[in-house]
């Protein structure tokens, strides 16, 4: 129904589009782009086969599209003959200018996060703000020379190899934005087509080939962006296009986004509001725009849900602990999503020691979600986070504690002994939420096996009840894992009974009818006993495993006093 909406507002033939973008963006470029580059005399100096920059034709104080496309500027002056020297850790500092060509297909780092920002260049865009506020122009030529450098040795291969996937080019083309609005260099043109044919192409992440996704979006806006400075308006057409056909898919009926993760709730929230304002810049989309901030009004009731008491989002998927978004949600106290798998409770939207739970259940492993699903908890009570999520390290299939947050063992679940993931496994929930209790059923087949978890929430006492069970299913046990805050008082392997300790006084006892079969805390000799506040940052936290006698039903009682 959502989606007939849509369709029955996109009236008129693909030429007619087209034909008003052409009009929306002559509009805008008269606005925006106030001057022609300058012609350059043939005894200009040059750096290397690319002539120096000059003189700039915009000022970056007060253009608005440079202010719009590129960020801050770096901290650190980048001057005229100095080396740009750029820390993009682990690796060594990387020289611009200088950079082995071998490097843009063979990577020195093995972590497919860091290739995606060395090969898209974003560590660029900085320092090049920089030069271009300081007038220090043979910097900023000498970073557009590395630039078409990139797309002169490792031209398109016509896949995702080499830096070549959507990913990496949406972001490269967000760096030649930024470049380009500085300097309008010719020399950008052919290598801003370029990553612009990889958008547009098979490899562009949304329909038809797979699901929306944020980087498609990312991809349309920034097409947007490149559209309005180079005065091309069948991309902004094209990316207009997909942004209303995919509105529609892009989150559930009450606003949770498919991707299963609390961070990319708010990316994805923040990334249709910028889809609305973009379409508010073309005549006769206003109808549209209002249409999908109707959206990302229900995404942003969903992220007040996923913001814990004490201000920060909860981690769940692939999220790191950032602010959340305080503002609150008048009446209900319970959000339950079965589309997507979420349940999420909370006694008071303004008490800072409010209770706060979430569930995880539903529909497999997608996009940056984790193996969370057979009734993964959060839960934080007197202002203090309890049970947590491990967040990310990074995504280095060779990196042990990136690979970890894949295993069931990293969520608050329990699991069988062999761990294993059965993707056509369902897991579903019955819930009875009452103002003194709220009960949530979780039943599923995640891991092969008939598997039942109760958990009851006291809604005034700091006290949590989860309650396991296995059919036919020996050797298992529950993974639990603390905020990083807690400390052992009391209690140890082989025991059913632990104290944790708190910097604020308060103490934690957990009590379980299985036995304590595993304790770890940062162990450097493995993934286990971390947690990740943000991506390629770990703390020390403890991780728990109590296993079920004989596979009996385990009972486990957390309380914080």
């Amino acid at each position: 129904m959502r989606r007939s909406a849509f369709a029955a507002a996109r009236t008129g033939t693909k030429f007619k589009r087209v034909l008003l973008f052409g009009v929306g963006l002559a509009l805008l470029c008269a606005a925006v782009i106030r001057f022609e580059p300058p012609s350059r005399a043939a005894a200009q100096p040059t750096l290397g086969a690319l002539p120096v920059i000059w003189s700039l034709p915009v000022d970056p104080y007060r253009d608005p599209m440079v202010r719009k496309v590129c960020p801050d500027p770096a901290l650190t002056p980048v001057l005229d003959g100095r080396p740009i020297r750029v820390d993009l850790k682990p690796a060594q500092p990387l020289v611009v200018g200088e950079i082995p060509a071998k490097w843009w297909r063979k990577p020195p780092v093995t972590d497919p996060g860091w290739w995606l920002n060395f090969q898209a260049l974003t560590w660029m865009s900085a320092p090049a703000v920089r030069a271009a506020r300081d007038h220090q122009l043979g910097s900023l030529t000498a970073m557009i020379r590395q630039m078409v450098t990139f797309h002169v040795v490792n031209p398109d291969p016509g896949d995702i190899r080499f830096g070549w996937d959507e990913g990496t080019a949406l972001r490269r083309l967000a760096t030649e934005n930024c470049l380009y609005a500085l300097t309008r260099e010719p020399a950008l043109v052919d290598g801003m087509e370029a990553d612009v044919a990889v958008l547009t192409g098979k490899r562009y992440a949304g329909p038809p080939k797979m699901a929306v996704h944020n980087h498609g979006m990312m991809a349309n806006l920034r097409m947007i962006d490149a559209a309005k400075i180079l005065g091309r308006p069948e991309w902004a057409a094209v990316a207009v296009d997909r942004i209303l056909s995919e509105a529609p898919l892009a989150f559930s009926a009450q606003g949770v986004s498919f991707e299963q993760s609390s961070l990319y709730q708010q990316v994805n929230a923040g990334l249709w509001e910028n889809a609305a304002k973009a379409l508010e810049g073309f005549p006769g989309y206003d109808s549209q725009a209002a249409k999908i901030r109707a959206l990302v009004r229900k995404a942003e009731r969903v992220q007040a849900f996923m913001t814990a008491p004490d201000g920060d989002i909860v981690q769940v998927g692939d999220a790191d602990r950032v602010a959340g978004r305080k503002r609150a949600v008048r009446g209900d106290l319970v959000l339950r999503d079965d589309e997507t798998g979420w349940m999420i409770g909370r006694t008071s939207w303004t008490d800072p020691n409010a209770i706060h739970y979430t569930v995880r259940y539903g529909p497999g492993r997608r996009a940056h979600g984790q193996e969370d699903r057979a009734g993964g908890l959060t839960w934080s009570a007197l202002g203090t986070r309890i049970l947590v999520g491990t967040g990310r390290y990074n995504y280095d299939t060779k990196e042990p504690l990136s690979t970890y947050r894949r295993e069931p063992r990293s969520q608050n679940v329990a699991t069988p002994a062999d761990g294993r993931i059965h993707r056509g496994g369902t897991s579903t929930v019955t819930a009875v939420t009452k103002p003194d209790t709220h009960r949530v059923k979780v039943f599923d087949t995640v891991y092969g096996e008939p598997h039942r978890r109760e958990i009851t929430i006291a809604q005034h006492q700091a006290r949590l009840v989860v309650r396991d069970a296995f059919e036919g299913v020996r050797a298992w046990s529950q993974s639990w894992h603390l905020d990083p805050a807690w400390m052992l008082v009391s209690g140890a392997v082989g025991d059913d009974e632990l104290t944790f300790r708190h910097p604020s006084g308060q103490r934690l006892t957990i009590a379980t009818t299985g036995r304590v079969a595993g304790i770890w805390f940062g162990d450097a000799r493995g993934p286990h006993g971390w947690v990740f506040p943000k991506e390629r940052e770990k703390k020390p936290a403890y991780e728990l495993s109590f296993a079920a006698p004989g596979g009996a039903p385990v009972e486990t009682i957390f309380k914080i006093y």
